[in-house]
């Protein structure tokens, strides 16, 4: 029965893997005939070739590193031309030694942040020094509010970890299983047929490779693929009980900075890259890998400047690096943000919320990925936010959920009636990652390069727009399916866009591009 089911696991760990990859540059298309219904970009370019008006722009990427040197990326970089790279000397006084392509807010002098907490576990680490074993009856009347909250992500806090340390405890047994496998084969990048003529000694070897046959047999799924998805089930699940979910380990000390103290700026190094930087690198691909060159792929916007802010580490963002980063990224010329992440709790959401208001009154436009759990953020909140705690929204902010081949949201996107502007393509994006290589990636931190891409390409064909005047074309100018689409995170429910958005669709660069030309 044991092994039964772990067959049966086992496959569908791997089934991720089935599908064959589209086109590379689907999401530049819009072909109703083989389903690329992209942001139909090259037959925008056709219509509108780029005027001899048109300025650089600088797209500041807040994420978690990004390689400055990759071959796609490198003349895209944004480079501040008043330091002098590696003197060791802040040459032009802002603050920051040697910050040529931007800065590092979770480097420190001797290393770098790769792995923290969720935000969930901070604020409940902060709670229990603060209530310690106290029952509600010993709390002050002050101290309730706080207290219900603490009792409340406690609960969410056992829960997930209780889950994910189940998991793992699995997921170990079927890596040994896949591992034994490897160590008799020697090759962890061997064939179907190969394999099939393998004969192995061990019965974990044995499982496995039934197991990796039945799927390759079922639906496609090559040995490579399956080793590594179980390898990256495996990582997932470690990651979050060692680090994500684990009250003890907190590693800002590596930084060095008060971080209570949200008015201390003047942290951090100059390594944008990090210890990885894969998402940053995919992100910046999407909006700025340098077109008709031959080489990987293109990105969207022909004069973007790339400047990197890395705040994001292999858990949660903390506020006070985000609202750091946004605040450099104004500073220093930046005229959009975007902004691939997010969190289900914010620890610091005044400090974040200034930034946002100082971008806003800078006239720069802010793109945030809306989230992958498939959720509605009317309903539950994915930070950082438009909505201040007053009460207003920012005006120039566009949150993004992301949208399939068919046009149809992905099954992972948030949504949101009132608080997702648009959707864009987020599934099987082919872009660059560190190291001179390039991956397929999906999800809402995709799709906002995508608009973050349109963004800056519209903004350095017309300088003279506003960032509300370049929301408000790109938020116009959609495509508006009128058939119901799957709705995110269900599994039979049907919704229209006008349930899943404010703008009701999935955004169009020809349209987007005509709309701008004739606006003053």
């Amino acid at each position: 029965m044991f092994k039964k089911n772990l067959l049966l696991i086992l496959v569908c760990i791997a089934i991720s893997s089935t599908a064959q990859h589209p086109v590379k540059n689907w999401y530049h298309l819009y072909s109703a005939k083989d389903t690329s219904l992209g942001i139909d970009l090259i037959e925008a370019l056709k219509k509108y070739p780029q005027p001899a008006t048109a300025q650089p722009i600088i797209v500041a990427v807040i994420d978690g590193g990004t390689d400055p040197l990759h071959e796609d990326l490198k003349d895209n970089m944004w480079e501040n031309t008043k330091e002098i790279p590696g003197n060791s000397v802040d040459d032009d006084l802002n603050g920051y030694v040697d910050d040529i392509n931007g800065w590092d807010f979770i480097g420190g002098s001797e290393s770098d942040v790769h792995f923290d907490n969720l935000e969930m576990t901070r604020l409940l680490r902060d709670y229990k020094n603060k209530f310690g074993e106290k029952t509600s009856k010993e709390i002050a009347k002050a101290d309730r509010e706080d207290f219900k909250k603490f009792k409340a992500i406690e609960k969410i806090h056992a829960k997930e970890l209780e889950s994910a340390s189940a998991i793992l405890k699995q997921i170990e047994s079927y890596k040994k299983m896949t591992d034994a496998l490897t160590s008799e084969t020697k090759n962890d990048k061997i064939t179907i047929d190969a394999l099939r003529d393998f004969e192995p000694k061990k019965n974990e070897s044995k499982i496995a490779k039934k197991a990796i046959i039945d799927t390759y047999d079922n639906a496609g799924t090559t040995p490579e693929a399956f080793l590594k998805d179980i390898k990256e089930a495996y990582n997932h699940y470690y990651e979050k009980v060692k680090y994500h979910l684990n009250l003890d380990f907190n590693p800002r000390n590596l930084v060095g900075d008060n971080y209570l103290n949200g008015n201390d700026k003047k942290y951090g190094n100059a390594e944008v890259k990090g210890p990885d930087a894969l998402h940053g690198s995919h992100v910046a691909g999407i909006i700025a890998a340098t077109r008709n060159n031959n080489v990987g792929m293109d990105g969207i916007a022909f004069l973007a400047q790339i400047m990197v802010l890395r705040v994001v580490p292999n858990g949660d963002e903390r506020d006070k690096d985000v609202a750091n980063a946004i605040r450099y990224a104004v500073d220093n010329g930046a005229k959009v943000i975007n902004m691939s992440f997010g969190k289900a709790y914010s620890f610091d959401k005044k400090l974040v919320d200034e930034a946002v208001k100082y971008a806003e009154s800078k006239d720069v436009l802010l793109i945030h990925a809306a989230g992958n759990d498939g959720k509605n953020t009317d309903k539950e909140s994915n930070f950082p936010t438009p909505r201040y705690e007053d009460g207003t929204n920012c005006r120039t902010w566009i949150e993004v959920g992301a949208s399939s081949m068919d046009q149809a949201p992905a099954n992972f996107s948030n949504y949101g009636k009132k608080t997702v502007n648009v959707f864009a393509p987020g599934v099987e994006i082919y872009s660059t990652i560190q190291d001179n290589k390039y991956e397929w990636e999906q999800g809402t931190s995709m799709a906002s390069p995508v608009v973050a891409g349109l963004a800056a390409l519209i903004r350095s064909y017309y300088p003279a727009l506003t960032a509300i005047q370049l929301k408000n074309i790109i938020e116009a100018s959609v495509v508006q399916p009128t058939k119901k689409v799957g709705k995110p995170g269900t599994k039979r429910k049907k919704a229209k866009y006008k349930k899943l958005c404010t703008s009701k669709g999935v955004i169009n660069a020809t349209k987007a591009l005509e709309l701008a030309a004739g606006t003053k």
